[in-house]
C-alpha cells in the first residue's frame, strides 16, 4: 500500500472516529419510526424535524442538537391535539396518501 493511500485511510478512520464520539456524546436521535413529511408545516410527523435536521442530525455537534431537541418541544405544542395525536400513533394530517399510492420507505434516522 502507498504511503498516500494509507495516510488516506487513516485520515477516513480518524474522522469516523471523531464523528462517533461526538454522536456518542450528544443526545440520541428524536427518530419514533414514523418517517413522513407533513407537507403543510415540512416537519416529520414522528420527530418534527425537517428535512434538513434529520439528514444532518449525526454530523450536528451535541450542543446544536441539545438545542434541536428544545425547539422540537416547541413545535410539538404548537399542533393541535387532534395534529399531535395523530403523530403519536402514526396518522398524518398534512400529509394524506391517495389510492394507489406507494407507502414512503422506512428511515433509520
Amino acid at each position: 500500500m502507498d504511503d498516500l493511500r494509507a495516510r488516506r485511510i487513516l485520515d477516513r478512520e480518524r474522522r469516523r472516529a471523531e464523528r462517533l464520539k461526538a454522536l456518542a456524546e450528544g443526545p440520541a436521535s428524536p427518530c419514533i419510526g414514523i418517517c413522513r413529511i407533513d407537507d403543510r408545516t415540512g416537519w416529520c410527523i414522528g420527530c418534527f424535524r425537517n428535512i434538513d435536521e434529520i439528514r444532518e442530525w449525526m454530523i450536528t455537534p451535541p450542543a446544536e442538537r441539545h438545542r434541536m431537541l428544545e425547539e422540537l418541544k416547541q413545535r410539538r405544542m404548537t399542533q393541535s391535539p387532534a395534529q399531535a395525536q395523530g403523530a403519536a400513533s402514526g396518522h398524518s394530517h398534512g400529509a394524506t396518501a391517495k389510492a394507489g399510492d406507494k407507502a414512503p420507505p422506512e428511515s433509520s434516522t
